[in-house]
């Protein structure tokens, strides 16, 4: 797969005009700038809006404090196995982290994450004043939630989760101002109560457990358990869809629905492919009309959908075909390669 690596860079550092791609590969005998994050944080080469791209590799990424403004890019996820989306890179073994912890710094303020795979994140670290405009894109995340070093009432603002593939986000010992989370499949709940939140929009999400929130625009979202309208406080709950009977009546806020009515489901899908709606569903132009257009409700509706694997906006090769052997007396040799750009 050296080619396939090679090609992908040359592609990614044409399209940078001044920041520089650092390669990230922890497989053994492979020769990449560095075999870690933290190697390439702590090098005094790598600076502020540096990209890290992280390689497919058999051997889990570890976890890291991010202390420079940089973009991190891997490979996306659910690229193998049983349930996944396939033909989406040519090589599906992707940059595994393991549910390995990233921890924040004030000085990653500004940074975007993107495609990676099975992290969880600990955003109330803060080795000096609070960490704010992070994007977090396209990223398989186990979770979002307090540090065993944070500090309480913490104000972290400007943060954008979209599109990403959660098992849980639970912050309510930090204050949130101007977060966006949208677009995203979270398998468990949310909980944003802090009665300090300023300005949260919670929209197009598919949340699978119940929901907790403060000062917030709630609209759009599909619920499979029940809303906790005590923490409802300053908060708009408009063209909501839930299974259960939580929502508050009016505003388009629809009640009683069924999985199997709502969604495609799992059966001859992928992981995150099972939460499409289906034909008919009781959430297709049933969200908020906007400028004059009514979207479906959930992750794949709006202009700006859900991303299947999180593939990340950089052209891909998904396919690649090189010959298993070569004639020693051979000047050249045949290779096919199959792109996209994934915008």
């Amino acid at each position: 797969m050296k080619y396939l690596f090679l090609l992908s860079l040359f592609i990614i550092i044409e399209t940078q005009s001044q920041a520089k791609v650092w390669r990230i590969n922890s497989n053994i005998g492979v020769t990449a700038d560095f075999q870690q994050a933290a190697q390439a944080i702590a090098s005094p080469g790598v600076v502020n809006d540096d990209t890290l791209y992280f390689e497919p590799s058999s051997t889990n990424y570890q976890g890291f404090t991010l202390s420079k403004r940089l973009v991190i890019i891997g490979s996306g996820y659910f690229l193998s196995g049983t349930n996944s989306n396939l033909g989406l890179q040519a090589d599906p073994t992707g940059a595994y982290f393991g549910n390995a912890t990233i921890l924040f710094d004030s000085t990653a303020s500004g940074s975007t994450l993107m495609g990676l795979n099975y992290i969880s994140m600990g955003v109330g670290f803060n080795l000096g004043s609070a960490t704010d405009n992070i994007t977090l894109t396209r990223c398989f995340i186990g979770s979002i939630g307090q540090y065993y070093g944070y500090t309480a009432n913490t104000k972290m603002s400007g943060w954008v989760v979209n599109k990403c593939y959660i098992s849980s986000l639970g912050l309510t010992n930090e204050v949130l101002e101007n977060w966006q989370i949208t677009n995203n499949i979270i398998t468990s709940s949310i909980s944003l109560g802090n009665t300090g939140n300023f300005n949260l929009l919670i929209r197009n999400n598919a949340i699978r457990s119940s929901v907790d929130l403060y000062s917030a625009y709630f609209s759009n979202n599909i619920i499979t358990n029940n809303v906790n309208t005590t923490y409802m406080v300053n908060t708009t709950i408009k063209n909501n869809i839930s299974t259960g009977n939580n929502l508050p009546a009016g505003n388009g806020n629809i009640n009683g629905q069924t999985d199997a009515a709502l969604f495609e489901g799992l059966t001859g899908n992928s992981t995150d492919g099972q939460w499409r709606l289906k034909a008919g569903s009781p959430a297709i132009s049933a969200g908020e009309t906007i400028s004059g257009i009514t979207p479906d409700c959930g992750p794949f509706g709006t202009a700006d959908p859900y991303i299947l694997s999180g593939i990340p906006p950089i052209p891909t090769i998904y396919a690649l075909t090189v010959p298993a052997s070569v004639p020693s007396n051979a000047t050249s040799m045949q290779i096919t390669i199959s792109t996209r750009s994934n915008n």
